[in-house]
């Protein structure tokens, strides 16, 4: 065992000063190229801001008509004021949801557009040829996203404004057959999404349409947008709008 391992001394002795020798003569690797790095983070960052501006679009919508209502709109029509907005939509709502289970709005007189009744007048008709009733409760008001502010006719704003706004809420939403069978959405208390659209006469908001939200809103950039308030201007015959009982 002793002799085998001065053996192999021996042979690292021999060795080493052939390999120090050996790597003394090899050439310096060459300096490392970080310019396909660089250009793969570049285009890396570009893509996923592209993507971004696609898969966030509502999102970034939503920020730009909050900055709108809350610093260029509401200090001038107070009714655009995001807290305005708020009380309006938390007063409206029961109202909605107790019309759609009892298939009365009369209670929406002060905050529905005609189309909106004639709407959901239809489809109350239509629920009742088919024996089917809207079980519709309405526990709690979770969230309001502002998405967007656009023209719906020539004005001048803020008539002919509309507003779309995404809700997020705490509620049961279901359809029952004649049997009292679910045949759509569910019976359980759950959070549900839907996309309101307001629209304004120049004195008030009017409820215009209601709508399941299953996806994003992905158009609100190629709509009309409202212009800046310095071309707004209430009707010259009607009063400043009072608030709306609930």
């Amino acid at each position: 065992m002793i002799a085998r391992r001065a053996a192999v001394a021996g042979v690292l002795l021999v060795l080493s000063p052939a390999t120090a020798w050996a790597q003394a003569d090899a050439p310096a690797p060459p300096p490392r190229d970080f310019v396909p790095i660089l250009l793969f983070w570049i285009g890396a960052v570009v893509v996923m801001a592209l993507v971004g501006r696609v898969v966030f679009r509502e999102h970034l919508n939503e920020r730009r008509t909050i900055r709108r209502l809350v610093h260029e709109l509401g200090p001038f029509f107070p009714e655009f004021d995001t807290d305005a907005l708020h009380t309006w939509v938390h007063r409206c709502a029961p109202h909605v949801f107790r019309g759609w289970r009892v298939r009365d709005l009369s209670s929406l007189a002060d905050f529905a557009t005609a189309d909106f009744f004639a709407a959901q007048t239809a489809a109350f008709e239509a629920a009742a040829r088919a024996g089917q009733q809207h079980d519709a409760r309405l526990e709690k008001v979770l969230k309001i996203h502002p998405l967007g502010l656009h023209m719906i006719g020539d004005g001048p704003p803020p008539a002919d404004v509309e507003l779309v706004l995404r809700l997020e809420l705490k509620a049961v939403d279901c359809v029952r057959d004649p049997d009292g069978a679910v045949v759509e959405g569910s019976a359980a208390v759950r959070q549900v999404q839907q996309i309101w659209t307001l629209r304004h006469d120049g004195r008030r908001w009017r409820l215009h349409h209601i709508e399941a939200a299953h996806d994003d809103v992905t158009d609100l950039a190629s709509r009309p947008q409202a212009p800046p308030v310095a071309y707004w201007k209430r009707p010259a015959d009607e009063p400043p709008p009072q608030e709306t009982p609930s």
